[in-house]
């Protein structure tokens, strides 16, 4: 909570502001530049013709995401609500499972896969705090992973809290650690402008459409008291969990396509 302070130091005197002149010709050149610039890249982006394959494995069409790998076994399949296909374009699909290993630990995972329209991805946080997320930190996080590329596979990292309101009326704050990266064909990235980058470089100079998957997980921190140093080791448990989970789920992604 914000404290106002009791008194409020005097106001500072500040000079006159000088008379404006207008924008200079180096202004306005720059800004003809830029609309200049954004004419052109619609202009050359705004019928591109050829889709990409997907990045990921796919089944009847949609992102495929495993019922049982490793130690973890998935609950129901679902597929987008219908308040995202509300206003998600229509050759948008998802695929979401609830997963549970044998310790009881419980993992959300979400795939969307985009079709020809490139307004069908956008970055958690843009969405998380309309959730009442907060987010606090956000970093990227290396994970070893043997099947991925190199070995390893960089996340973006959320460390987020929203209040819960329990049935006595009292409000609580719940913890928890969103990551999240992208999968195009043969290309991935924990980073929003890197892919938004290839997405214009491929539409420009292929003419083609990247169809980007956006794999979103989530995992709650299991909190036993509110002190730092028992967040810093709850927080570290639950990205231990989530990197393990990413291990095993990884395989299951880059699998050939498959389709019934």
């Amino acid at each position: 909570m914000n404290e106002i302070p009791a008194t409020s130091p005097a106001p500072v005197a500040t000079p006159a502001a000088a008379p404006s002149r207008g924008p200079s010709l180096l202004h306005l050149g720059i800004v003809v530049g830029i609309l200049a610039g954004g004419v052109l890249l619609t202009a050359l982006t705004s019928d591109v013709t050829q889709v990409s394959e997907p990045g990921i494995a796919v089944k009847d069409g949609r992102p495929f995401l495993s019922e049982k790998f490793g130690d973890w076994a998935g609950g129901p399949l679902e597929g987008l609500s219908e308040q995202e296909r509300a206003i998600l374009p229509q050759d948008t699909e998802g695929a979401r499972r609830v997963y549970t290993d044998s310790a009881g630990n419980q993992v959300y995972c979400s795939i969307v896969l985009a079709g020809r329209d490139v307004t069908s991805i956008h970055r958690p946080e843009l969405c998380l705090p309309g959730q009442g997320w907060s987010i606090q930190t956000s970093s990227v996080e290396p994970v070893t992973v043997p099947s991925a590329a190199g070995g390893s596979l960089e996340l973006m990292r959320l460390n987020t809290v929203r209040n819960h309101q329990l049935p006595d009326g009292r409000t609580v704050q719940g913890r928890s650690i969103f990551v999240y990266w992208f999968v195009g064909k043969d290309r991935t990235t924990a980073h929003h402008l890197e892919r938004i980058f290839w997405t214009t470089k491929d539409r420009v100079l292929h003419n083609t459409n990247h169809r980007w998957a956006y794999i979103l997980i989530h995992s709650p921190v299991r909190l036993e008291t509110n002190t730092a140093d028992e967040i810093k080791r709850a927080d570290a448990a639950a990205m231990k969990i989530t990197a393990r989970f990413v291990q095993d789920l990884y395989p299951t992604l880059v699998k050939p396509v498959v389709e019934s």
